[in-house]
């Protein structure tokens, strides 16, 4: 298979892709949403990135980034959520996962739907009329992109009828526990394992288990039931695959003493590793939460390790779900996204999930129109049109840029803020830096940005940053909002340390490298 790919590479990508997509179903063995909307859906999104706040500095810029595919990218820790991707209308699949790989996405949360593969007992349809997930989950492993499969939802066989806010059928964890649903349960994880599993690896048990929106009832499942759902399946995904990776936790927000009862109970034996859902405004602020779960999880005689494989922020307020009403508009969208996953890299998160691909239809948690289906605003992409947020620019900036060839790295460095619309001493703790140094060049990375809140207006000050390194060559900024590079003048090389006496400082994430470390095209900034 690997030998194969090799002499397809080079052919023309689409064709490439076509084989490929061809080869993963061999490897598999593999033998519209009812209602109104109540807004109608946005308007088109610019078709390029929204100006960064780098174009305010007064700097030259000397080009662009070249932004890279899925294909194109080895390894990295960042993905995007894809719940509907494989559901009707069928036909958006291929033009779907196209915009999955255009981000440079390496990871993908899929969530196979039971009640719709399932629809006679025993016999199991994966590509069904409305969800085909064969057809979904091969074109994304065909475009190099690393599947988990999240195992939620119920299916009306065994149970009542019962959908969550997402139009799912869903579960009580009692009914999941108890005989019929059980054994249905379990036989389809064991189905998904074995058709699966050559090209699955990671493997997540439910969605959100410590709060009541996934749930049948309405009502929490306790820490004991969920553990008794994770030991379950993860049985049986360990029996069919030894080598699988799995998550458990999956929580909304960072719960740590449900994480410490979870790692007491019966479960803790069967899964790898811990997840969690830090959805807020802000996402600095679960900084502290999520370190005091990977200080539990060393207290456990765990690794210190925690994914994070769900999050989202809305890009306009009239959203459906969590955040209506917010002062949301797509910039704040696109500064939210690219701070979450820079926090998370910051934590030495191995995975970081954004949530969603694409807008879809969901339910008005507030407002005059509270119940009524309208669009979930989190989408890189809009929905129906599939047209661009300048979040995706923004997620497709970065990950082109960090990627397995830098290794993260704290660096000897101080910042202080120098000038702001704020008062600077008071901007000082609010400072986040993302560091990391080129595998091969040993050249270092600076990531930094102002945590201020998400729905303040934006911001630019300037900053003093010193670092006990050699003096960066070439240095230049790359603004991650819209992909611009600036050249750097203020660089001063004082012997024991290496001084930038007014950078640009913004409350989304720049960053600071050697020319040499970045691949740029041309770019005018025209008036």
């Amino acid at each position: 298979m690997l030998e194969l790919k090799s002499r397809l590479s080079s052919l023309p990508t689409m064709f490439m892709i076509f084989v490929l997509d061809l080869l993963c179903g061999f490897q598999f063995g593999l033998h519209a949403l009812a209602g109104k909307l109540t807004y109608a859906p946005t308007q088109e999104s610019p078709a390029e990135p929204v100006a960064g706040p780098l174009r305010r500095s007064g700097l030259t810029p000397i080009g662009r980034i070249r932004v890279r595919r899925s294909e194109e990218i080895s390894e990295s820790p960042w993905g995007v959520a894809c719940h509907w991707i494989a559901d009707a209308p069928v036909s958006d699949i291929p033009a779907r996962i196209e915009r999955l790989a255009r981000l440079g996405a390496k990871w993908a949360l899929l969530v196979p739907d039971w009640n719709a593969i399932e629809t006679e007992p025993g016999r199991y349809q994966f590509d069904a009329p409305t969800h085909r997930f064969d057809e979904a989950l091969r074109g994304i492993v065909a475009r190099g992109i690393k599947p988990i499969l999240q195992i939620y939802g119920g299916n009306r066989l065994y149970m009542p009828e019962a959908l969550d806010a997402n139009f799912r059928q869903t579960a009580d964890a009692e009914t999941l526990l108890e005989p019929p649903a059980r054994e249905a349960w379990l036989r389809f994880v064991e189905e998904l394992v074995r058709r699966y599993g050559r090209v699955v690896k990671t493997w997540e048990i439910w969605n959100e288990p410590n709060s009541e929106w996934f749930w049948a009832s309405g009502r929490r499942a306790s820490v004991a039931q969920y553990a008794r759902l994770v030991r379950s399946a993860g049985e049986v995904i360990r029996r069919v695959n030894p080598q699988a990776t799995i998550v458990a936790g999956a929580t909304a927000m960072v719960p740590v003493d449900y994480f410490d009862g979870l790692l007491k109970s019966e479960a803790a034996a069967t899964f790898d590793f811990c997840s969690v859902h830090p959805y807020g405004v802000t996402p600095e602020d679960s900084v502290g939460d999520i370190r005091m779960l990977q200080q539990l999880l060393t207290r456990h005689g765990r690794p210190p390790v925690v994914w994070q494989t769900k999050c989202g922020l809305p890009s306009r307020p009239d959203t459906a779900g969590w955040g209506f009403g917010g002062p949301w508009d797509e910039m704040k969208h696109a500064k939210w996204i690219l701070r979450r996953m820079l926090t998370d890299a910051i934590l030495g998160m191995p995975v970081s999930i954004y949530f969603v691909l694409e807008d879809y239809p969901g339910v008005l948690e507030a407002g005059p129109d509270k119940g009524k289906r309208a669009y979930n605003r989190k989408g890189l992409y809009v929905a129906p049109s599939g047209a661009p947020k300048p979040g995706a620019y923004a997620f497709q900036h970065l990950a082109s840029l960090v990627d397995e060839k830098w290794q993260s790295q704290p660096l000897p460095l101080t910042i202080e803020v120098v000038s702001a619309s704020d008062t600077p001493n008071s901007l000082d703790k609010k400072i986040f830096v993302y560091t990391a140094v080129h595998r091969q060049c040993q050249l270092p990375l600076i990531a930094y940005w102002i945590a201020v809140p998400v729905e303040a207006e934006s911001f630019l000050g300037l900053i003093r940053l010193r670092a006990s390194l050699p003096p960066i060559p070439d240095p230049v900024l790359l603004d991650l909002l819209d992909g611009f590079v600036y050249r750097v003048d203020c660089m001063k090389d004082r012997g024991a340390e290496t001084v930038f006496e007014a950078l640009p400082v913004a409350d989304s994430p720049v960053v600071l490298c050697s020319r040499s470390c970045l691949e740029l095209l041309p770019a005018a900034i025209g008036p």
